[in-house]
């Protein structure tokens, strides 16, 4: 009979511990994260398949908005499946998935509650601290790379941009001196329809940030045949124009002495883009465009 008791006392108290571990976790006391990288092999329907998990930490800071420093560890997930046959070079765009949680850390030496967390497509997690996370999705073929980067505060998409192109930036003059990007997304990668939607005629999408807030996003859409195709053969070259043929990546803007400076996307060899800045966003009104392409602003 004391046995019995003394079982159901321990069992008791078991279960106590088990359930306080979580809550004590969940209250910030948590001073280990782990997790394992590993490789497996399955098959599924007499296909073979390779899946790995990886997992990595990264230590960060970021202070938008004015706001204190704060400093976080950055928990990454990437996941993939790939299929073994006698060419996988022919397998073509097999994109994983990207898992991510921002976790606070405490200087009395342990983790707060996650800020934020996220799952989204892609293939590589790079860290740019403090202007956020560059999360990397390979294209295959033709396709170039797409490079989403996320807040370091809230995990949301701040832009996205074709691998390989250049971010064109200002400096905004005043108290405080305020820092922008401009970057650009050009199909075709394997993000089209999710960055320019269904619409084939839509084909890049410029947008604004600043301060880890987006700004402005405009839409580009080219009115042609296979317009997507086309746009294979634009240029990429953007940047502010001072001159008969430069373009400067990078300008200083004092909003009391005009004039006011234009970004120049040069497309091609004869024809250009050009959107005039006013007032600290990129003026469709005063846009300069070739034929055939149309702009909106996003909302």
């Amino acid at each position: 009979m004391k046995r019995s008791i003394y079982s159901n006392l321990v069992s008791i108290l078991l279960a106590l511990l088990i359930a306080l571990v979580p809550a004590l976790a969940i209250g910030g006391d948590q001073t280990t994260i782990s997790g394992s990288a590993e490789a497996t092999l399955e098959t599924d329907h007499n296909n073979l398949y390779l899946k790995t998990h990886t997992k990595s930490f990264q230590l960060a800071q970021f202070a938008y908005g004015g706001v204190d420093s704060n400093t976080v560890m950055v928990e990454g997930d990437v996941a993939h499946r790939w299929l073994v046959n006698e060419d996988i070079g022919a397998n073509g765009d097999q994109t994983g998935t990207v898992k991510l949680s921002i976790h606070p850390i405490n200087m009395k030496g342990h983790f707060d509650a996650p800020i934020a967390a996220r799952e989204l497509p892609g293939d590589e997690i790079k860290l740019e601290s403090p202007s956020g996370i560059n999360v990397i999705t390979y294209g295959c073929c033709q396709e170039s790379s797409a490079e989403t980067e996320l807040s370091l505060a809230s995990l949301k998409t701040l832009y996205v941009r074709s691998g390989g192109t250049h971010l064109v930036t200002y400096t905004r003059l005043g108290k405080p001196a305020l820092g922008r990007l401009i970057a650009l997304y050009l199909a075709m990668t394997p993000a089209d329809d999710e960055v320019l939607g269904s619409d084939p005629s839509s084909v890049a999408l410029i947008t604004l940030e600043g301060e880890g807030e987006v700004l402005q996003r405009i839409r580009v859409f080219l009115h042609a045949d296979k317009p997507r195709e086309t746009v294979l053969g634009w240029s990429t070259e953007m940047g502010w124009q001072s001159g008969a043929s430069i373009l400067d990546r990078h300008t200083v803007i004092d909003p009391a002495k005009p004039p006011q400076p234009v970004l120049h996307w040069k497309i091609g060899e004869r024809e250009a883009i050009e959107l005039p800045l006013i007032d600290d966003r990129l003026n469709l009104a005063a846009a300069k465009l070739p034929n055939g392409i149309t702009m909106e602003t996003l909302h």
